[in-house]
């Protein structure tokens, strides 16, 4: 947080509610309209721009003139995206916005680009801040009632879709058996494999939306139960490897043999039942609480959960 302190001091952005684990910021930069946002390791800065009959995409233009490298541009509607990761060092990630911000505004002006509303790019209007689903929009009174008529078509689509159960469960399988590799793999190295429960849960419900076009709560509870067999068996395998590397120093046996009397091995040795536990508690925990994010996540992400809040006036 300490890192983005200065969109409040240098650029005097102001704050809007955080979204889950993301931090948002909105306000007016270099004369465009602009919503900024980062968790983790990105950073994203959608900038309002728009120009009737440009002969060049935003995105081509913005290209050639070379004034991004690396980052990631998108345009949709009456706005560009630009999304790059954020330095470690407090001072370069300023740099680093400041360089992004200038350069692609003074693009934006060289072409005459004007700012207005995310939708149509109308600024002939006042201008509000909407909250919608899992992002914030710059948008017109006559732009906020067509998003509300496109939203409400999508509801009605999306609640007249088929959820695929079928297809979505066989690519959490998929991701099931990745995850059990995963663990295996990483027990072998000697790492600690707290990331993989991350990893799958946030696949896991990627994957499943993906595939089976929406999520129900059955399917919710066929995913966390599938997950939590994956981790059973992905750290009781980690665990045989284990034994197995040990029993073979000693004597002659195969990977199949230890394989067969791991469960009676663990459950009768006191310090390896109880490291195995620990790590079971651990990782599950892990697990419980990325899915519970993940689930809310997906949940209200879905189009007929969505809703439209206006946050505030601009002036």
């Amino acid at each position: 947080m300490a890192s983005f302190k200065f969109l409040k001091t240098d650029y005097q952005l102001n704050q809007l509610k955080n979204k889950f684990t993301t931090v948002w910021f909105a306000g007016k930069i270099n004369g465009y309209w602009c919503m900024v946002s980062f968790e983790s390791k990105e950073c994203s800065i959608t900038i309002g721009a728009h120009k009737e009959d440009s002969s060049k995409s935003l995105v081509q233009l913005l290209k050639e003139e070379g004034v991004l490298k690396k980052e990631s541009i998108t345009a949709k509607n009456a706005t560009v995206t630009i999304k790059y990761k954020i330095p470690l060092l407090t001072s370069s990630n300023k740099k680093k916005f400041d360089e992004i911000i200038e350069g692609v505004t003074s693009v934006l002006k060289r072409n005459s680009f004007s700012t207005g509303g995310f939708l149509d790019g109308d600024n002939e209007t006042s201008l509000s801040i909407y909250d919608i689903g899992s992002s914030y929009l710059y948008l017109t009174e006559a732009e906020y009632k067509k998003t509300v008529k496109d939203l409400e078509s999508k509801k009605i689509e999306n609640i007249n879709t088929s959820e695929n159960f079928l297809l979505g469960i066989l690519g959490v399988i998929g991701v099931a058996l990745i995850g059990i590799i995963a663990y295996v793999l990483a027990g072998m190295a000697g790492r600690y494999v707290w990331a993989i429960p991350v990893f799958l849960t946030a696949a896991s419900f990627g994957l499943y939306k993906h595939l089976a076009k929406k999520i129900s709560i059955f399917s919710t509870v066929i995913i966390f139960i599938l997950l939590t067999v994956s981790l059973f068996i992905g750290t009781f395998l980690e665990y045989t490897w284990r034994l197995y590397n040990f029993y073979k120093e000693e004597y002659t046996v195969t990977f199949a043999e230890i394989l067969n009397e791991a469960p009676q091995i663990i459950l009768q040795t006191p310090v390896i039942r109880s490291e195995f536990t620990r790590d079971m508690l651990i990782n599950g925990g892990i697990l419980l609480i990325g899915f519970i994010i993940s689930c809310f996540s997906a949940y209200k992400s879905e189009d007929r959960f969505v809703q439209i809040k206006k946050v505030d006036n601009i002036k």
